[in-house]
């Protein structure tokens, strides 16, 4: 394509640019004209968007030109919007996975061997503490105690007769020891007899669900055949780890909410009960348990459960998210000094959706500009918007 053609369709391309800057922004015309650009170049039927308010506003924000057309813009004040700086309380909190158990589980074993006589509950049946859940043929074990029985009362009354004959000297103290012994031996065997009838029954050693169960009435058991499980779940506990971060902040008692998915929608409450002594070097994380009340009994143990850990907040300095900026020297923002800009460095502790949470050299209260940043260079006089002129004036009049 020849010069003068590339020429003639650079020039339609960049008036069609103008045209369209001039059709959305009233300002364009007005900018135009404070960068040194007759006016006479600037029909109005091209800048639709414009009007004389929109000129006359931006004529008289550029003031009076200084140092020639070289330095039109340097003693201009910018127009920024600002937001106060704050102080926010951190909602530091954790989250993690738990696993839940029975405040009380324990699997139950007879103590003795023998034939299964009788099964006295239902699985899945609420039992009390000291319910009998199984008993074992016992006749041996009642005849045995009958002879007990019967030998303690032969032991107490030759016991008796010989303390008689003793005060008389009918016969001598050996005599009476021996029969003291006797009686004390019977005794013995009778507790004895009594102990091994007991071990016959087995009852729940506390109030709780049973679980499943095999034996059945005929059966063989052994003190390693499992009768039944029996859990108490009055309360549920939940096992789960939190980071090694917060190790030292958590303590018994503090409160935490849990969540499963077998109760969608559904938040249950419970504290800290237990704190492990170690971090676990594998995960870097401390075993914490904590117990949730189930009055209805709808937990179950081994269930999943979502665990929230709330920790007490800390005061932290926060700055809405487009006040922030970075460059090669870290993060920064723009604030407000006497009219000027001024840069400070912070540090960003933590981003959230609206603010972030910040170190620097901030007060609450001390405006952080959100929007006009492009334009900000330190020292620079700054017109806050809707801040009556006179003020931005003055920051002028204090320019070099």
């Amino acid at each position: 394509m020849a010069f003068w053609k590339q020429l003639v369709l650079a020039l339609l391309l960049g008036l069609a640019g103008i045209i369209g800057w001039g059709a959305l922004d009233p300002s364009a015309r007005a900018r135009l004209m404070a960068a040194g650009v007759p006016e006479a170049l600037l029909p109005g039927w091209v800048f639709l968007a414009s009007s004389d308010g929109a000129d006359a506003k931006v004529r008289k924000s550029e003031g009076p030109q200084r140092n020639g057309a070289g330095s039109a813009g340097a003693g201009r004040a910018i127009l920024v919007v600002t937001a106060p700086v704050l102080m926010i309380e951190t909602a530091d909190r954790v989250g993690a996975i738990g696993t839940a158990e029975a405040a009380r589980t324990v699997a139950i074993f007879p103590r003795v061997t023998g034939m299964v006589t009788e099964v006295s509950f239902t699985s899945g049946e609420r039992v009390e503490a000291g319910d009998t859940l199984v008993r074992l043929d016992d006749d041996s074990e009642r005849i045995a105690l009958e002879q007990a029985k019967v030998a303690l009362d032969d032991a107490e009354a030759k016991a008796a007769r010989n303390e008689k004959l003793a005060e008389t000297r009918a016969i001598s103290a050996a005599e009476r020891d021996t029969a003291r012994f006797e009686l004390s031996k019977a005794r013995l065997a009778l507790q004895e007899a009594e102990l091994n009838l007991s071990r016959r029954t087995i009852a729940a050693p506390f109030s709780g669900i049973v679980g499943l169960t095999s034996v059945e009435v005929g059966d063989m058991v052994s003190t390693s055949t499992e009768i039944a499980t029996l859990d108490d779940r009055s309360e549920i506990k939940v096992e789960f780890r939190i980071p090694e971060a917060f190790a030292a902040r958590v303590a018994r008692g503090q409160p935490i909410e849990v969540a499963t998915p077998s109760q969608p929608g559904v938040s249950f409450s419970g504290k800290v009960t237990a704190v492990g002594s170690r971090i676990e070097a594998d995960s870097r994380t401390l075993v914490t348990q904590a117990t949730v009340d189930n009055p209805d009994d709808v937990l179950r143990p081994g269930m999943s459960f979502a665990v929230t850990l709330h920790f007490p907040g800390i005061q932290k300095t926060a700055v809405p998210a487009p006040s922030v900026q970075w460059d090669r020297d870290g993060s920064y923002v723009w604030t407000i000094a006497d009219g000027k800009a001024k840069r400070t460095g912070v540090a960003i502790i933590e981003r959230n959706a609206d603010t972030v949470l910040v170190n620097g050299d901030l007060k609450p209260g001390d405006p952080v500009v959100i929007e006009g940043i492009q334009s900000m260079r330190t020292g620079s006089p700054v017109r806050i918007a809707d801040e009556p002129e006179q003020l931005a004036g003055k920051a002028q009049e204090a320019m070099p």
